[in-house]
């Protein structure tokens, strides 16, 4: 009875309409997760961007430490609440900025985005008063730099195997 109504569409038409914008909206989230995001689920997102900042984190003192130039002064304690705060405030203020300053965060090319950790752990240095320390400015601002650039490779191989793989159990529906 509707299918000789001109003005409705027919089933293909809503199946094709259905397709596009399946096709919009997971281009819209590929890219929003390209920039910013390591899942769509946000509590697995967390629990990635944990685990690669106590990773990252732990590279990053070593070699500083087997080079003899440490550039942290701190305890277990004082690194694992420095980190857990890292992540939770670092996550909360890049959502402001993807929001507010998308485009100046492009035309600054990740520098921006450094800037803002590096005023983030003076923060945290700041805050946990014991057990995490950076005895100078270059200190903090030389760990910024190793900390983002291998931050970022790790957190680009890790998008490209979620997103290449399509792992069912990880899927955010």
């Amino acid at each position: 009875m509707n299918e000789k109504d001109p003005k409705k569409p027919t089933d293909e038409e809503i199946q094709r309409l259905i397709e596009q914008l399946k096709k919009n909206r997971s281009g819209k989230n590929t890219a929003i997760s390209f920039g910013f995001l390591l899942h769509r689920n946000y509590v697995v997102h967390m629990t990635f961007s944990l685990i690669i900042n106590f990773l990252i984190s732990a590279v990053v003192i070593g070699l500083a430490i087997g080079v003899k130039a440490p550039l942290i002064e701190m305890d277990i304690i004082g690194y694992i609440l420095a980190i857990i705060l890292l992540t939770l405030i670092e996550n909360f203020v890049k959502i402001l900025l993807f929001k507010y300053f998308m485009r100046i965060l492009i035309l600054s090319m990740g520098l921006l985005s450094v800037l803002t950790q590096i005023i983030i752990l003076y923060l945290i240095d700041v805050i946990v008063t014991t057990g995490f320390h950076f005895p100078g400015v270059e200190q903090l601002i030389i760990f910024s730099f190793i900390f983002s650039g291998l931050r970022f490779v790790l957190s680009v191989y890790l998008r490209r195997w979620l997103y290449t793989k399509k792992i069912k159990f990880l899927e955010g529906r």
